[in-house]
């Protein structure tokens, strides 16, 4: 008995002092920077002056307690301010470009904006790109890595055209006709803010499409969800919504680094305020409110045609016959009617009332399209036991009465009063 006691605890004995030394004395981190060391003392030895002492070789870490962050990222990459160590492979390379000038990593740390493990002290760990480990937050490559810049910023930057592209494909695209964003859209789908960190036990690619899209964005479940949810819509739940756009890789790349940067705001990092946008002339307001929230059900310059299953028409209705449905027959009137809206911002109170023919049934078409577009309107069903098609929903609370106006001027200013021969 005493033999098995002696020999397990040799045993113990043995794999805690193996477990020393890779922790410790073989460690990878120690690799780095004793071959930090070595290059740091053959370049400051090049111009003859005397070499000083070189960095001792210890954990390093970056502690910000009001960011909950720890990251020891510097442990390995121990020169990334020394711009003599540009031309060296990673970790020992210099921070690409100028963004240390203005992002101290004393005072940001590092995986507020690259992401990965900050607390990991092993390169595969501190990437978290393993499959198969609970680790919500692997390192960001680019284009993705331009995601993260909108934790602090507001305003949309040079530096990050696949974020910009994918915004503007956003809010040009009608997605917020279904989704809210910050509370603000439709109800038909989720809110968006929140996607770029969703758990991804909670949102993740289908299983069909599951092992592709992981190796292609690093085991990076919630990347791989977004992508598909732009760009294979249909691979969702049979009760979703989800439209399918048709949008290309590069366009889904771009949404997806679009709606990653769509996280819930970070503990300790103050937002830097945004530029106010400069006021937007009554048209332009009117077809950037549309291209926000109308597009997608109504088509992308109000010509319908979108199927609304179950419907009694069969598509959604097209909105660029407003000027006809509120009997504007000339562009002349109808530009009489967009004055009067610019000038006085609703027609109600206009003063004196707008020269146009039958003005009492224009004014009355004018507020009836409001009270839809205010309060919504169910849509007719084609069988009555069958599914519920889209209902127009009320947009009071994520649309002013001056962007209703705005719009409603818009859709007036698109008819095709050329074609005289519809009358």
């Amino acid at each position: 008995m005493k033999v098995v006691l002696y020999i397990s605890s040799g045993v113990v004995l043995i794999f805690t002092l193996l477990y020393f030394l890779e922790d410790n004395i073989s460690a990878e981190w120690r690799t780095y920077q004793s071959t930090y060391r070595g290059l740091l003392k053959n370049k400051q030895g090049k111009d003859g002056q005397p070499v000083p002492e070189p960095p001792d070789i210890e954990l390093k870490q970056i502690y910000l307690p009001e960011m909950n962050r720890v990251d020891r990222c510097v442990t390995c990459h121990v020169s990334i301010e020394d711009p003599r160590f540009a031309n060296e492979a990673n970790p020992l390379k210099t921070h690409p470009d100028d963004y240390l000038e203005n992002h101290d990593p004393e005072k940001f740390g590092c995986t507020i904006c690259h992401d990965g493990q900050g607390r990991a002290i092993a390169w595969e760990d501190a990437l978290a790109w393993k499959d198969g480990k609970h680790w919500e937050k692997p390192v960001l490559l680019q284009p993705f890595l331009q995601a993260n810049c909108y934790r602090c910023h507001m305003d949309t930057l040079a530096q990050t055209p696949h974020y910009n592209r994918g915004k503007a494909l956003f809010e040009s695209s009608g997605c917020l006709g279904c989704h809210q964003r910050d509370g603000k859209g439709g109800y038909l789908a989720p809110e968006v803010r929140g996607l770029g960190d969703a758990s991804f036990e909670v949102k993740h690619p289908v299983d069909s499409l599951r092992a592709r899209l992981l190796t292609r964005f690093n085991n990076n479940r919630n990347l791989a969800y977004l992508y598909e949810s732009v760009r294979f819509p249909l691979a969702q739940p049979a009760n979703s919504v989800m439209l399918d756009y048709g949008f290309s890789k590069e366009d889904a790349i771009d949404l997806t680094v679009y709606l990653k940067s769509l996280t819930a705001p970070e503990p300790g990092v103050t937002r830097l305020p945004a530029d106010k946008p400069r006021p937007l002339a009554l048209l332009a307001r009117g077809a950037q409110t549309f291209q926000l929230y109308c597009r997608a059900c109504h088509g992308q310059n109000g010509e319908g045609g979108v199927d609304n299953p179950n419907y009694i028409k069969g598509e959604m209705p097209e909105l660029d016959l407003l000027a006809e449905r509120m009997f504007l027959y000339e562009r002349e009137d109808a530009d009489v009617i967009i004055a009067a809206i610019d000038a006085f911002g609703d027609l109600n109170v206009a003063d004196p009332e707008p020269d146009v023919p039958r003005y009492a049934a224009v004014l009355a078409q004018y507020n009836a399209i409001r009270d839809v577009i205010l309060k919504g309107n169910p849509a007719g069903k084609l069988d009555p036991d069958g599914a519920t098609p889209f209902n127009m929903p009320s947009w009071k609370k994520s649309i002013s009465l001056d962007e209703i106006n705005a719009v409603v001027a818009y859709l007036i200013s698109i008819y095709d009063f050329d074609d005289e021969g519809d009358f």
